[in-house]
């Protein structure tokens, strides 16, 4: 199924051709993980606590790269940290990062982990993984239908959380 007016076929291409990031974050000691502070940090399971200073800013697709949930999705907007536990992913200009979102959601990344006592992702395995992508303005109509499904469904829990 498509939106009306995109005809053109997919392009198969990786995401070390689509992104112009796509790597581990930075470490950061415990101490430095508050309750409260200026910048959201967020490690492979999500947001972890605030501090100080940041190290990326914009919009950024997080993969949790190490533990049991290895490969699960969120994002990170505007000025925060990103601990090495995930891997911060921003398209390119040719891209649109909120369709990755959904892309890599849908590919259920947790299957390339190593099977180890910890399980993990590599960035390089995954730079090579073959995905296909319509232009960026399918992309862009993609992932905000996507985003507003998404609200509209948080709204409805939010809704029946109240109620019961």
């Amino acid at each position: 199924m498509r939106f009306p007016g995109f005809t053109g076929e997919w392009k198969e291409t990786t995401a070390a051709e689509t992104c112009s990031e796509f790597k581990s974050g930075k470490g950061l000691k415990a101490e430095n993980i508050l309750s409260e502070g200026l910048y959201p940090v967020y490690g492979g399971n999500g947001l972890r606590g605030y501090t100080s200073t940041f190290n990326h800013d914009g919009f950024f697709v997080l993969i949790g790269r190490q533990g049991a949930l290895c490969g699960n999705i969120n994002i990170a907007e505007g000025k925060s940290y990103i601990t090495e536990h995930a891997i911060a992913v921003q398209a390119n200009t040719e891209n649109v990062t909120g369709f990755f979102q959904y892309l890599l959601l849908n590919m259920n990344l947790g299957q390339y982990s190593d099977q180890s006592a910890q399980p993990g992702l590599a960035v390089n395995k995954l730079l090579k993984l073959r995905i296909n992508l319509p232009s960026k303005e399918e992309q862009q109509k993609i992932a905000t239908m996507l985003s507003l499904l998404d609200a509209r469904i948080a709204t409805q829990n939010n809704i029946i959380t109240t109620v019961c």
